[in-house]
């Protein structure tokens, strides 16, 4: 490998890094991107290695640079509420920090947003260019509504109607925005993925990159602690997001009154606010057509007492809201390799997840968890009445979906397996 040596990197990120955060103004930190804070954590003992850390700013803030844990960050101006319309303001912006830091290398983190491609655009360097492919909405688009009736697709509540925004626009909005991914995915030389599904992605994208391996470093909390049936709640389900339809969770609410006959006191718990809520007027208007139709599934099961929404969760309240579940559930129509799944492995719980995407690359079924056919909610059902049903198996399939856990999100092994791809790159 040739010498990496003063190696200048530019990292482009899709939120404010948690520990940047703290120390801008406001010291807000955001309750999503810790993982990657665990990556920044990893590599930046690295000698050889000068770090640049580009992110947007929330509405209002002004352009600002400053200095962080020895790497130099740039927050970047960007209208949150204008996806889907390329913004030449952004490429303008990112010459200017280019040609400040001076990258060797050029690392964007996600393609869901237009700033990947004003970056990409403004390096122009494509052998330099490298994208870590974390979720695709070009190939979300097509599985958007699975599950959903036609009913639901077409609605509009008042909300939908004042934001223009109910499912068939949301949709919309992802191929738009998927128009962006796919020039800057053929725009780039090189892709970090993990799974068949971001390879056979990319590759129909770009059949010329240079596609390298690197698996995902999950959140600092999830590497901390450890799932024991005698401490968890028997007969709970924990699902971490189930906010818009992609997600599945509406697969586990048809999947739940199976399991109710059996076990009366059923609980699910899914992380984030409550988009069923109508206890006010203002409620009733805030709903999402979406939203609606999860209310309805939940009057229609008798589940008004059996699901709970946690609430926005912090990292280590996530965490802990795994530790007291029976079962994580992944209920997706879509994924690539979900860090859910992969958190609740590493906490060593038993998980049952649909069996799209990459899940396959993170878990084995039957030996570190159970996979499902996505659009079969009884199967869903059964496997989680397995695992309710047996506790040597609960124990079992936790023990090894650890281990295969710690192999797969070993912060160290990955961060050297970054340097080695930045290496790569740079040897050309």
């Amino acid at each position: 490998m040739a010498s990496q040596s003063g190696m200048r990197v530019l990292w482009v990120c899709n939120v404010v890094l948690p520990e940047i955060a703290r120390q801008m103004e406001g010291g807000e930190a955001p309750s999503i991107g810790g993982w990657m804070d665990s990556i920044w954590k990893a590599v930046r003992s690295q000698p050889d290695l000068t770090l640049g850390i580009c992110f947007p700013l929330r509405p209002g803030q002004r352009k600002q640079k400053g200095e962080c844990a020895g790497a130099v960050y740039y927050g970047f101006a960007q209208d949150r509420l204008v996806y889907e319309a390329y913004d030449g303001q952004l490429e303008e912006q990112f010459r200017e920090i280019l040609a400040d830091f001076k990258p060797d290398i050029l690392h964007v983190f996600g393609t869901e947003y237009v700033h990947t491609l004003a970056a990409v655009r403004a390096f122009d360097k494509r052998e330099r260019t490298v994208i870590s492919i974390q979720g695709m909405v070009s190939i979300y688009a097509e599985h958007f509504m699975a599950g959903v009736p036609r009913w639901v697709q077409t609605g509009r509540t008042f909300r939908d109607l004042v934001k223009r925004d109910n499912l068939l626009r949301q949709r919309a909005g992802f191929l738009k925005r998927g128009v962006f991914e796919r020039e800057a995915v053929q725009r780039a030389g090189h892709i970090i993925g993990r799974t068949d599904w971001d390879k056979a992605c990319t590759r129909q994208m770009q059949p010329d990159g240079v596609y390298h391996f690197c698996n995902e470093t999950l959140r600092g909390s999830f590497y901390e602690g450890r799932w024991e049936l005698e401490n968890c709640e028997r007969h709970s389900i924990f699902a971490s997001q189930g906010s818009y339809p992609i997600k599945g969770f509406h697969y586990l609410l048809k999947a739940a009154p199976i399991l109710l006959r059996r076990y009366p006191d059923l609980k699910i718990y899914v992380a984030g606010g409550d988009i069923t809520r109508a206890q006010s007027l203002k409620d009733r208007l805030r709903m999402t057509s979406y939203g609606k139709y999860v209310r309805q599934l939940i009057e229609e099961n008798k589940l008004a007492e059996k699901v709970i929404y946690t609430g926005f969760l912090d990292e280590r309240a996530m965490r802990d809201r795994y530790l007291k579940s029976h079962v994580f559930v992944s209920p997706s129509s879509i994924e690539n390799s979900p860090n859910s799944v992969g958190e609740a492995m590493l906490v060593g719980m038993p998980v049952v997840a649909s069996d799209v995407g990459g899940v396959k690359n993170l878990m084995t079924h039957e030996k570190e968890g159970y996979v499902y056919q996505a659009d079969a909610p009884y199967m869903l059902a059964y496997y989680i009445g397995k695992i309710f049903d047996d506790d040597d198996l609960a124990r079992c399939l936790g023990s090894q979906a650890h281990g295969r856990a710690a192999k797969t999100h070993d912060r160290q092994a990955n961060a050297s397996r970054l340097m080695e791809i930045y290496g790569e790159i740079l040897e050309g």
